[in-house]
């Protein structure tokens, strides 16, 4: 049966729409009538609009965020959610304080938590790590008309306990890679789920999303191929330009060419990026840097240096981010380090230390990169 939240969200797809209208099998009257009484709904005749109200405003923010990139809208709408939000930022790095066990809902939510990074695990017994800043805690603290401010939790170092993990052989049909394609895609704004991904790239069906979207994956997945193949293989500023090539596919026809023009970060004014005439010079040092690390130890410590390094060079005219995630992963493969996968919970704190950082700080950010890595690596044992 939906929820008055899935019938919230139809209405505000189809709006202005009578019951009929709607696509659920059942009747949805009862939820109708409560969205009414709730006041995120008016009724004029036997029409539904919503109510441009502050509340309607924010659970609509939820619900556009949810089914934009695969999630259940319905978790952050839980009763216990709230609690569970304030718990996790109140008794960091506990992830399992007293109050929050011994619930089988509240557990739903936390796994939830933990399989979408909004919590990254460093511990499984008892559990801890932290639970990262999101503007939608937030948004369902202040519909619960809850001012409480939660604060980012400082990455807690795993480097050594990284580096004692068991290598792992990687394919392109792994889960990992379907994960880590729709993750990198859906930061630069593909609604391609991982689900999609897979049945697209082993199946051939193709999800019902904008032509681009579609086309971004199999990309990526391209590079994917690219960077398995030659995975022993010195990475070169030849070899980083077919990255960007196979990256940009028919999306953009300077694909794998450096940029002929000054490039700027949108919404970072502060973020620099090499001149195109500085670019030639720079991929050269840039490579020498990565030729330089031949340890595993020594990629683990210069994670963050190897993705800000290339982002701030920013060398083509388009796809510099997808292309910097896929060297990045070209990095840990080849010194027998786990696949980096990001997923929503983590994309705000990781667009916060790279591309919207206020300033540049590589040890920061490969904290984080190294927590995400030893959390996907531990978190289904």
């Amino acid at each position: 049966m939906p929820t008055i939240y899935d019938v919230f969200a139809a209405v505000i797809e189809h709006a202005p729409c009578a019951a009929k209208d709607l696509p659920f099998v059942g009747r949805v009257y009862a939820q109708l009538d409560t969205l009414v009484k709730e006041g995120l709904l008016e009724k004029e005749g036997t029409r539904f609009v919503p109510k441009k109200t502050e509340r309607a405003t924010r659970i609509f923010t939820i619900i556009r965020y949810s089914l934009k990139r695969g999630l259940n809208h319905n978790i952050f709408f839980s009763k216990n959610t709230p609690t569970i939000v304030k718990e996790l930022f109140k008794h960091a790095p506990d992830m399992r304080p007293a109050r929050l066990r011994g619930n089988q809902d509240m557990t739903r939510t936390l796994t939830f938590f933990e399989e979408n990074q909004f919590i990254l695990l460093t511990q499984l017994r008892p559990r801890r790590g932290i639970v990262l800043e999101h503007t939608l805690f937030n948004e369902i603290l202040s519909l619960n008309e809850d001012r409480t401010e939660p604060k980012q939790i400082p990455c807690i170092p795993v480097e050594e306990r990284l580096l004692r993990l068991p290598e792992e052989r990687v394919n392109p049909f792994d889960e990992k890679v379907f994960d880590f394609l729709s993750g990198s895609a859906q930061l630069e704004g593909s609604t391609v789920t991982p689900g999609e991904t897979k049945e697209m790239l082993l199946n051939d069906i193709y999800p019902d999303k904008p032509k681009n979207d579609i086309q971004m994956v199999k990309n990526l997945n391209e590079a994917m191929h690219y960077l398995l193949e030659n995975l022993a293989e010195e990475i070169t500023p030849e070899r980083i330009q077919e990255v960007n090539k196979a990256v940009l596919f028919s999306l953009n026809r300077a694909a794998g060419r450096y940029k002929k023009t000054q490039n700027k970060i949108h919404g970072n004014p502060r973020f620099t990026t090499a001149t195109p005439e500085e670019v030639p010079r720079k991929m050269d040092d840039y490579c020498r840097f990565l030729a330089s690390i031949t340890t595993k130890e020594a990629c683990a410590k210069e994670l963050g240096r190897i993705h800000n390094e290339l982002q701030h060079i920013h060398p083509f005219t388009d796809g510099n981010s997808r292309t910097t995630r896929m060297i990045v992963n070209w990095m840990l493969l080849k010194h027998k380090l786990p696949l980096l996968v990001l997923k929503n919970g983590c994309f705000e704190a990781y667009m916060n230390r790279t591309k919207l950082a206020k300033k540049r700080d590589d040890e920061e950010l490969k904290l984080l990169l190294q927590q995400v890595l030893y959390h996907e690596s531990i978190r289904k044992r």
